[in-house]
Formats: structure tokens, sequence, C-alpha cells
């Protein structure tokens, strides 16, 4: 990024963050008043159900938004380009991703891409606040985007649109940032649950990817959002299955099972190409010194020559993985199809387009499968192996090896596919491939994008908060400072003006040194009879132990114990900048 565009999000950042504090206010009169008459815990379960029905509408209004856009592009626009014959579909992509590129620049920056990270972060860094004006945004950008033609999913936006509904409730009440937390929880997987009849899917994609952590009152909150935003969802689109084909589900003899295991362990080699190639792409799109407006038509034109000859690639693709999954699709095509798949997503992302990519996963491990499965009956012709079974078992070895989340994908494919036949080799392929990408990729799909923007992810949303604050983070910013120079009579004067228990001590250049306690000051100035030569520096230990401001208080806890010491000079780069007492540690852990 060049200094104007820096400065451009800097400044932008700046706005977000203060529309941010704007927005939170501490309302917490109705909550205070609904405590007089219900417990806490029935309360946040309330919050929930209201975040499950907010949920479940927004995604019945997502869908209907995707088909609208569809129906516009493929058919009044499309019709528009008549005459252009066979290339008649070739800019729709162009138009769609160029009029997203302008409303995620100017109007909300953080729909732009997958949707998933972006909450992890809002999560991890910004309190749980996810602006309100995200949910229209990332609704109209993204059912844009995959309307005309982008190679997107709509799980990424419908997580985040339902994150949002949940931040904005939280943040309106005023909730703690633990609660926060929780409700953005609840409204991610109300998204999931409602727009893929997968409420129990729902529950699993919000604990153990978006929130990290199966504690009683997130697993109960969590599956309430979910069943009301499911039974939403039913009631618009009906209690069945996301995929509709069939699954040719065989029973093969034992012997083949070591075809599972092929399965799982290619689907894991394919979900780390999937992420590197995704990010590869993007950093290919931003090292480009063009305008972003240009990047977007650029990828346009990408997707839509490829969409051309290949139509296939198009939108979030769930024809075509039935139609793999019902051996209607051979060899070669779905060979291809894989690979152009994967291009077009990463160039459909990288150009500055909003979508999910759990979906043009699930295509990509369907088409995987595949071409396995019609290899192996060629090798095999007795094995018993249907290639359509492969197909479907493979999605979830895609997703399992992308995210990182082997018991999210095991559920989510066992409901959209709606057969409880094929959860054996499911559970196999997705822990088979879940180990194969996170040995190669300590990163998944959606944290890479966190990482790589210098986020300490991991660090942040460690469950043990002593784990997940710094020492630099807990480092009082006042404190009283004595110099070297000063006698003890004259320190003991400083803390008589002040409440302070210790105070650091610096020397002529004003670097910490260390610190000293106000006992320790007054017990030396009784014992010395009125004498006040003795200097400050006298008073500090002959060894005075350290530690870098980037460990965690834990490591500063545990370092204290074993030197039995009270505080340690916290350095930055070899070099002093305060000092972390016990106290520092206690108040910083009540404050989080």
């Amino acid at each position: 990024m060049n200094e104007v565009g820096q400065d451009q999000a800097a400044f932008f950042s700046a706005q977000v963050t203060a529309e941010k504090r704007k927005w939170y206010q501490p309302r917490l009169g109705f909550h205070a008043w609904l405590k007089k008459f219900l417990p806490e815990p029935i309360i946040l379960l309330l919050y929930a159900l209201l975040v499950g029905i907010i949920g479940g509408f927004g995604a019945v209004g997502f869908r209907r938004l995707i088909a609208l856009f569809k129906s516009l592009f493929f058919t009044d626009v499309k019709g528009a380009f008549a005459p252009l014959g066979h290339f008649d579909v070739f800019l729709l992509p162009v138009i769609g991703l160029f009029i997203v590129s302008f409303m995620v620049q100017y109007l909300a920056p953080e729909a732009k891409g997958h949707g998933v990270p972006e909450v992890m972060a809002a999560i991890a860094e910004e309190g749980s606040i996810i602006r309100p004006r995200v949910v229209v945004i990332k609704a109209v950008s993204s059912a844009l985007c995959i309307g005309s033609g982008g190679s997107v999913g709509r799980e990424g936006p419908i997580v985040q649109i339902g994150s949002a509904f949940g931040s904005s409730l939280g943040a309106y009440l005023g909730l703690p940032e633990r609660y926060l937390r929780l409700l953005v929880g609840c409204g991610a997987g109300a998204g999931i649950a409602a727009t893929f009849n997968a409420p129990i899917g729902g529950v699993m994609f919000a604990t153990e990817v978006i929130l990290n952590s199966f504690t009683l009152q997130n697993f109960t909150a969590v599956v309430i959002s979910c069943v009301a935003a499911a039974g939403i969802g039913r009631i618009f689109f009906g209690n069945h299955a996301t995929l509709t084909a069939t699954v040719p589900v065989s029973s093969p003899h034992f012997s083949y099972y070591f075809i599972y295991i092929l399965v799982g362990l290619l689907a894991g080699l394919w979900g780390f190409v999937y992420i590197r190639v995704l990010y590869k792409i993007e950093d290919w799109f931003n090292a480009i010194p063009w305008p972003f407006w240009s990047k977007a038509i650029l990828g346009g034109v990408i997707v839509g020559g490829i969409g051309v000859a290949f139509p296939q690639v198009f939108g979030v693709g769930y024809t075509w993985v039935n139609a793999a999954i019902s051996n209607h699709i051979g060899l070669t095509m779905m060979f291809v199809l894989l690979i152009l798949k994967l291009l077009v997503t990463s160039v459909t992302i990288g150009a500055g387009g909003s979508g999910g990519v759990f979906s043009p996963g699930l295509y990509q491990g369907s088409m995987l499968g595949g071409v396995i499965g019609l290899l192996v009956v060629q090798i095999f012709p007795h094995s018993g192996l249907n290639p359509g079974m492969l197909a479907a078992i493979a999605m979830a070895g895609v997703f399992a090896g992308s995210a990182h989340a082997p018991v999210t994908s095991i559920i989510m494919l066992f409901e959209m596919t709606g057969d409880y036949k094929i959860i054996l080799p499911i559970m196999i392929v997705s822990v088979l491939a879940a180990t194969v990408t996170t040995t190669m990729s300590k990163e998944t799909i959606y944290t890479l994008k966190l990482v790589r923007r210098g986020l300490d992810f991991y660090r942040l949303r460690q469950p043990d908060r002593m784990k997940a604050i710094t020492v630099g983070d807990a480092l009082a910013t006042e404190h009283l400072a004595l110099d070297a120079n000063l006698t003890v009579r004259q320190a003991w004067k400083r803390f008589a003006e002040t409440n302070a228990w210790f105070a650091h001590v610096r020397d002529e250049k004003g670097v910490v040194m260390g610190s000293v306690a106000r006992a320790q000051v007054l017990e030396t100035m009784n014992q010395t009879d009125g004498q006040d030569t003795i200097k400050m520096e006298e008073l500090l230990p002959k060894t005075i132990h350290r530690i870098d401001e980037q460990a965690t208080l834990a490591e500063a806890l545990d370092k204290m114990h074993t030197l039995d010491v009270t505080y340690l000079l916290v350095v930055r780069k070899q070099n002093p900048i305060g000092v972390i007492g016990s106290s520092d540690i206690i108040h910083a852990y009540k404050e989080e």
C-alpha cells in the first residue's frame, strides 16, 4: 500500500473507531430492570432468542436478495447483451465487482472478503463491536457479488450479518464485552442454521470456529439462537436438506476402507492448496499499483472470461455440487471445474468481492471426491464404492482441512445431505483432512487473514485471560516516579503527598532502574535515625529481574513466583520502559 493509501486507511480507521464508540453507550437501564424479575442466565437466553429470530429473518432476506440480483443480472442485464451472443455473460461479473468495490471502499471496508475473519477480528480486538451499517452493506454487496456471477458463498456474509445483529443489540443495551461476544456467536450460528437448515451445524460453527469455547453458557445460548433461526428458515424454505441430490450410499468391504483414508489425505492436501492459492492471488491483486476499481474490473474480466466457457463456476454452485454427487459429470470436466473454481473464487475475493469461502470449498471438495471416485471405480471395479458418495464425503474433508474444524464439518455435511448413512466415512475423512492441513499450516483459511494483518489472534482469543493480556497491555501509564539522586527523606515526602504504595526509580537520563515500596522507604528512614544521605538507588536490589513487554501476565506471575519478587522491570528491545508489580496484574485481570 502506498503512503496515500496508508493515510486514507488510517483516516477511515479513525472514523470507524469513533463511530463504534458513539454506538456503544451504556444503556443498562433495561438490563438492570430485567434483573429485578429474572436471573441473569435467563435474561441472556432471552437475548439469544431475540438474536436468533432476527438472524433467521436476516438469512431469509439475504437469500431472497441473492435471488433478486441473480434474476436481474442473468435475465435483464444479460438480455441487454444478447447481441454479444455466447459472450452475453462476459460483462456481468465486471459490472457486479465494479459496484461492490465502491460500496465496500467507501461505506464499510470490513464488508470486503469472507466475512468470518472480520467477525473473529471484532471479537479479538474490537470488544465484539460490529458497526450496524455492516448488516446492510454486507448483505447488499455480497448478494450483488453472488448474483452477478462472483464465485463466492453465502455463509460468510450471513455469519457477518447475523453477528452484526447480535453485536448491535448488545452494544445498544450497553452490555459487558463478555455478553457482546456471546451474542455475536449467537448471531453467527443463527445465520448458518437458517440459511443451510443446519441448526446443529450452526451451533458447532459458532462454538468451534467463532467463539472457540464450549462452556455451558455459550452452548446453551447458541442452541437457543440456532433453533429459533432454523425454525424461521424452515417456514420460508421448507424442511429439507440444502443439497437436494440423494447421496448414493455404498457399503464396501472393510478391506476397501483405505480409500476413505486416501480421500481424507488428499482432501487435507487440497485444503492447504485452497488456503495458499486464495491468499497468493489476493497478494497479487494488492501488489498491482492500480486504483481499487480497476482491480475490480480486472477481476471481473477474468471471472467473466472463464465463465463464458465454463458457466458452471458462476455463483455459489450448489447445482453442480448436486450433479457431482449424482454422478452426472464426467471425469475430465470435474477435474477442470476443480481447478477453475479454485482460481475463480480466489480472483473474486482478491479483486475486492464480498462473499464466503465455505461454499466454494464444498464445490471443490465435491469435484475432488468425484475425480477420486471415478478413478477408484476404474482401478477397483468390484470395490462397491460409488463416486457420488466420495464426492459428498470429500466436501467435508476440504472444509475440515481449510477451516481446521472437523467437528463442524462432520455435523454440517450430515445436515446438508440429510443422510446419516455416510457419517462414518465423513468422520474418517474430516479428521484426517484436518490433521493433514493443520500439520502443513498453523493458520486456517479464516485466521490467516488476521495473522497477515499483524493481529495476534490466538493470544487475544485465549480463554485464559492471564495468557491473553501482555505485560505491556497491563503496564500502568501513571506511577509515582522518583529520581535516583533523591534522599530517603525526600522520597518519603513525595510518597506522603500521594496514596502510591510504590514508585519507579529513574536515573539522570530518565531511564527506569527499578521500583521501591512505600513501606520500604519508611522503614529505611526510621532505621537511619534521621540521616538523609541514603540515595534511592541504594534501596534497589542488586539484581533487577527483567521481562519483555510482549510476555503474558501468566508468564510474569510465574517469574515473580519463581524469583520470589513482587515486581519486574519491563523492557522493550532490552530498553527499560517501566515496572510491573503484582498489584498491576491484579488490576488488569479485574478490568478484563
